[in-house]
């Protein structure tokens, strides 16, 4: 790291150095002037740029500024944000006054496409952005965790927060297949590059999602959404030097609470006794328990003493940007620390990215660039097995006895304080990026508009993954003989260690040959390019136990009897044609076509390629109807009808597939193991894409500039040729293994709405705000899928949404014998379990009652509510993120020798009661027991609203800012899962693990600065 650091500040020095020259040259003649706005009001902070130079200053707190010029000075360049950029000529003037007039709305901004930007005003497709102020006010160290409610359509999961393992599931309007459902994701050109969701939000421009037909230019993988990442690159002028420094902690949102020692010992006691054995306390014993006034009864609270009360988190970035009208350039560096939430735990993240882009101008025809992208994560975590199941201990037995000997838990050894510490081993991963682009953009100087650009990428990345399991000493205590008897925990009798490597890289090829040009109403930008990607990637794996020491973690010191290897590499391939033609007529009526062939190694010869199209059209109704009235900025009607693939499946399923290893065949007497081939699934030599033939309206609203603006989108998605299995239409006596085949289908319908308002300012300076709200709602239906023909309605999942699981019916608890024996009842079913429907009405409960239901933990409605206002100085921004239509099923259970939640066991069904809120709770892991069956008595709403950001900043003023020689100075105080709201209250309502043994989602508290010089 100090290396990487030195290296770092000497390119960035060396960068300063050779830009800074420029703003020293002779200056012969001194500006003088005000810069104010249509009212006439001064404006603070406005930037005034010699043309071509990076000679330049900014205006004070009374809108003035003094600038000193060249003798060849001829024009400055006058700007601020949220007002137009003026360009004035000098002339022969020492005194020059600049009126900026107000930006007109949004609609003259750019949004970034697939292969290019294209003005708001003119979108015909379903896109979506968000801009960089929004996505750093979230301190996540993880991107993925800053993007929840503020594009609509876009569906973030975080379903864990555990150190570099945090990353959300990302969907696009929801889930469309059986198979993978990640969208497509491009930065900066560079297709599904490794580690994008570790960019830091302060190295980013934008981020755009393509929802619909827009997405038909990325062909064979846009099936599932886009998502484009645009970062930042070096603009003109002065060089720009800043520094912003995050330092949080962070806390689980929310952690389970269990039984206390006094109720849980009340709780054995009643399972003895129904299972005819006697009580294992007796009443004293858990008074004192109750009362904690004796050390030899503990009301251990294992969480509590497993777990810190916080744990720190910080993120550093440094960037260097700018550059003259010929040469850009923008470099950045970024380095990201989590730790472990556990005391003592090895669960550690660290990150390292550097981020670098040039842009020359060889002339006024040709530019050049390259882009070089370095990132490492460094991720550790316990050697052994996950422990959060094992925080159900019982309360009575302490994390660590009196002499700091550690207890054995709940069985095994099995002490997470202990299993979460290095005694246990490390499992530490290492992956190491490298990213180069480099391209060219082509203008022809014979025929204004036409053009060529390109680019070529090369990627690797490294895997390095090393687990070391050792085995720890945890510890009995004998009261009778008051001694401490050592147990081996770790499920292992000595050290073991797994290494292994992979290695990932690829090219990407990219040539375009283009043509933008405005022909006095008429407006076309085309362009027709080829792409081709090769990748490869190898991976070998090598594995020793029976270690003679702990303190020896490498493959040479295990026993050589023990050793085992495997290994495996691949090869991939695509090849693509790709064009666009984009019309417009006074910008009203617009038109988009997306056409792309592509071709995947994943499907056999003759059948790679597939034809993608897709057109979307707009009529600007407020040019139509509204062009007089001075409030309608614009009314925008669109639609859009497109095609797009899925090739993310398992590739050479049209090859005989084989297994290969000792159970080949047996030769000999005594008969040996000999290496051989079985054969496995039959071919399918018609294996295709999956196809989503997409369908979008979208309506869009502006009116005072800005004051007001929605968007309203339906649509609509079929998705086709979905792989699936025809086992269940087949007898099983056949033996035969069939393979995937093209015969799925899905549909999935919603509709999204965002409503924003803007409130400007007077007078800069002045209160400004904007309020914001979005929703979106989606269901998918299972049109057609494999399934037996003897399967009853009601089971099956044709009709029903993906992921629709089977539950039992609960109806209640059986309160009295009358109704055990008056009902049809599920085996060994007594007074106090759960009562279930008989839904095939044949006198039984059993797997035949089960019903599949549209509830899953995939939501079905996502939204957001947003705003900031910014008064002077301050500024605060606030961002609220919801989900509905999600559940969540848990299977609970507690028994002698472990612990369950407190809210359980309190309101458990206790012989005699008419009232209690649970039935007599399952003690087994299995869903075996009556009450423990997967029912809808389990199944809870994961609805949830959650405080998602909270950010309060403060800019430095000039007078400290000219003191300090700084350009601009912020001090931010910022939050990330403040609270939620939910009814699930036993675990994070994200989580999808039916235990709960999960690392909970984290709450942030954040304090951070932000420096330019």
């Amino acid at each position: 790291m100090k290396k990487i650091t030195k290296s770092l500040i000497f390119l960035l020095s060396l960068l300063v150095g050779m830009n800074c020259g420029n703003v020293f040259a002779q200056g012969v003649k001194v500006l003088n002037g005000t810069v104010s706005d249509p009212n006439g009001q001064s404006i603070p902070g406005a930037t005034i740029l010699v043309k071509g130079t990076t000679n330049g200053t900014v205006t004070d707190m009374d809108g003035k500024y003094t600038l000193s010029v060249g003798a060849n000075a001829q024009v400055i360049v006058v700007s601020f944000v949220g007002m137009l950029t003026s360009e004035v000529e000098i002339g022969n003037r020492s005194q020059i006054d600049v009126t900026l007039k107000e930006e007109t709305a949004d609609l003259d901004e750019f949004v970034v496409i697939g292969y290019g930007t294209q003005k708001k005003a003119t979108l015909t497709g379903s896109v979506t952005s968000v801009e960089n102020d929004q996505v750093i006010s979230n301190p996540s160290v993880n991107l993925t965790n800053s993007l929840s409610g503020l594009l609509p359509g876009l569906v973030a999961m975080n379903r864990t927060g555990e150190p570099g393992a945090d990353s959300s599931t990302i969907l696009i309007r929801g889930s469309n297949t059986t198979g993978d459902n990640s969208p497509f994701v491009v930065v900066d050109g560079v297709q599904n590059p490794p580690g994008w969701q570790r960019i830091n939000p302060n190295d980013i421009e934008s981020i755009s999602v393509l929802k619909d037909a827009s997405a038909a230019i990325y062909g064979a993988r846009a099936a599932n959404g886009v998502i484009l990442i645009t970062t930042k690159r070096g603009k003109a002028g002065k060089p720009t030097l800043s520094y912003t420094f995050n330092q949080g902690i962070s806390q689980p949102t929310r952690l389970p609470e269990l039984a206390s020692s006094a109720l849980f010992a009340g709780y054995v006691n009643e399972m003895m006794v129904r299972d005819g054995q006697d009580p294992r306390y007796t009443e004293a014993e858990i008074e004192l328990f109750r009362n904690g006034t004796d050390p030899n009864y503990p009301n251990t609270n294992w969480y509590k003493e497993v777990l810190k009360d916080y744990s720190l988190q910080s993120m550093h970035n440094l960037s260097l940007r700018g550059g003259s009208e010929s040469v850009r350039y923008s470099m950045s560096g970024s380095y990201s620390h989590q730790n472990s939430i556990f005391k003592k735990g090895v669960h550690d993240f660290k990150g390292y990215t550097i981020r670098s882009n040039i842009d020359a101008d060889v002339n006024e025809y040709i530019t050049v660039n390259l882009d070089l992208n370095l990132g490492l994560d460094d991720r550790s975590q316990p050697g052994t097995e996950n422990p959060w199941g094992w925080l159900n201990a019982i309360p009575m037995m302490p994390v660590y006895y009196e002499n700091g000997y550690p207890s054995a838990g709940i069985e095994q050894g099995l002490n997470p304080a202990v299993m979460t510490t290095s005694a246990s081993g490390d499992h530490n991963t290492k992956s190491k990026r490298a990213i180069t682009k480099v391209g060219f953009n082509i203008k022809a100087p014979w025929l204004e508009g036409l053009g060529m650009d390109g680019y070529f990428v090369y990627s690797n990345e490294d895997i390095l993954d090393k687990r070391w399991r050792t085995p720890w000493t945890v510890y009995n205590y004998d009261q009778e003989n008051d001694t401490y008897l050592p147990l081996r925990g770790g499920r292992i009798t000595a050290p073991e260690l797994t290494q292994s490597t992979q290695s990932v890289s690829s090219t990407f090829l990219n040539l375009r040959l283009k043509y933008e040009k405005q022909f006095g109403d008429h407006y076309i930008n085309s362009f027709v390019g080829a792409e081709q990607t090769k990748g490869g990637n190898g991976y070998y794996e090598a594995f020793r136990r029976n270690y003679l020491s702990p303190t020896l973690s490498e493959l040479f010191a295990g026993d050589p009897a023990t050793q085992q290897n495997d290994g495996v590499s691949a090869e991939s391939s695509r090849q693509s044609i790709l064009g666009r033609i984009s019309y417009n007529f006074q910008e009203k009526y617009i038109i988009d076509f997306n056409a792309r062939y592509d071709g995947s190694y994943v499907f056999p010869e003759g059948k790679r390629f597939g034809f993608f199209p897709g057109v979307s059209a707009a009529w600007v109704m407020s040019e139509e109807f509204f062009k007089e009235v001075s409030g309608v900025n614009d009314l925008k009607l669109r639609a859009s009808v497109g095609k797009m693939g899925n090739d993310r499946i398992s590739p050479f399923q049209f090859m005989p597939a084989y297994s290969l290893g000792l159970n080949g065949y047996h030769f000999g007497s005594p008969t040996a193991s000999q290496l051989g081939v079985v054969p496995g699934v039959t071919p399918n030599p018609n294996v295709t894409w999956e196809v989503a033939t997409t369908y979008n309206l979208g309506l869009d609203g502006m009116f005072w500039n800005g004051g007001l603006s929605f968007t309203v989108e339906v649509f609509k998605q079929r998705r086709t040729n979905i792989l699936t299995k025809r086992n269940l239409e087949v007898p099983f006596y056949t033996g035969l293994q069939l393979p995937d085949e093209n015969i799925g289908v899905v549909e999935n319908k919603g509709l999204e709405i965002a409503l924003n308002h803007r409130g400007k300012p007077s007078a800069p300076g002045g209160l400004s705000y904007t309020v914001g709200g979005n929703i979106a709602f989606n269901k998918n239906t299972v049109i057609d899928i494999s399934e037996a023909q003897d399967v009853p309605d009601y089971q099956k999942a044709e009709g029903r949404i993906l992921g629709a699981g089977l539950y039992y019916q609960a109806l209640g608890i059986f309160r009295t014998q009358e109704e055990v024996d008056s009902n049809p009842i599920y085996p060994g079913t007594l007074v106090g379990h759960l009562q279930y429907e008989d839904v095939n009405e044949d006198g039984i409960i059993s797997s035949q009652d089960m019903i599949r239901m549209d509830k899953s933990n995939i939501p079905q409605i996502t939204f957001g509510i947003n705003g900031s206002i910014s008064y002077g100085l301050f500024s605060l921004f606030a961002n609220f993120a919801g989900q509905g239509g999600a559940w969540q099923y848990y299977h609970q259970n507690a028994r002698i020798a472990i612990n369950g939640l407190a809210e359980l066991i309190e309101n458990r069904y206790t012989e005699g009661s008419m009232d209690s809120k649970y039935p007599i709770l399952p003690d087994l892991g299995t869903r075996t027991q009556p009450s423990g069956l997967q029912s809808t008595f389990w199944l809870q709403n994961a609805s949830f609203i959650r405080f998602k950001t909270l950010q309060l900043s403060y800019n430095l003023p000039n007078t400290i800012l000219e003191k300090l020689n700084l350009s601009s100075a912020r001090v931010y105080l910022n939050g990330n899962n403040l609270f939620t709201i939910s009814e699930i209250k036993w675990f994070d309502p994200e989580g999808d693990n039916e235990r709960g043994a999960f690392y909970p989602q984290s709450r942030i508290f954040n304090l951070g600065i932000d420096l330019s010089f």
